[in-house]
């Protein structure tokens, strides 16, 4: 009886063990710097808990789409530190990038109170994360921010705020070099 007790407990420790796994949590993380952009965002901007960004961004991905915009990849702006600033009082913006040929329909999305803007080329540090579930941004969230927050002090960057961009399995979190 223990022995079986004790194969299932292995058994058990053994599938957590490859779940966290493939959520990233042992994937490596490499900052190289590198231009980034242009691309063209349409998103709403949203004060509260970083952990309701999926919510908001699925509601506006499903409606970008009902409106026949070509979805490029999912993006969520970060534009404060939550170890400094209040979950409640957190900033973000959190959308689309869509086809700039989608940017014509401008004046209907800023009624519904979306934003609309083009982010040019920037020369940012970037990391490419694994994405596969839900646990995967808290895997980047526990590996991947640390280490941006030390290379920039180490580097003597400025504090910028974080752009998470989700697409082709990778969530790719590039930060603005500014000296």
């Amino acid at each position: 009886m223990v022995k079986k007790i004790l194969i299932v407990i292995s058994v058990i420790i053994l599938l957590f063990v490859a779940f966290i796994a493939y959520s990233g949590f042992f994937a490596n993380v490499e900052i190289t710097e590198k231009e980034v952009g242009p691309y063209f965002m349409v998103g709403k901007e949203y004060l509260g808990d970083y952990k309701n960004s999926g919510t908001h961004q699925d509601s506006i991905y499903k409606d970008l789409v009902a409106k026949d915009f070509t979805i490029e990849a999912g993006f969520g702006i970060y534009r404060d530190n939550p170890k400094e600033v209040k979950a409640e009082e957190l900033r973000s913006m959190l959308g689309c990038i869509v086809n700039e040929k989608d940017t014509v329909k401008k004046t209907e999305l800023e009624r519904e109170g979306y934003i609309i803007q083009k982010m040019g080329v920037t020369k940012s540090a970037v990391v490419e994360f694994p994405f596969k579930n839900t646990f995967s941004i808290i895997a980047s969230v526990i590996k991947v921010y640390p280490k941006l927050e030390e290379y920039f002090i180490t580097n003597k960057y400025q504090k910028v705020p974080a752009l998470e961009i989700y697409k082709d399995n990778k969530i790719i979190i590039s930060m603005e070099i500014i000296k």
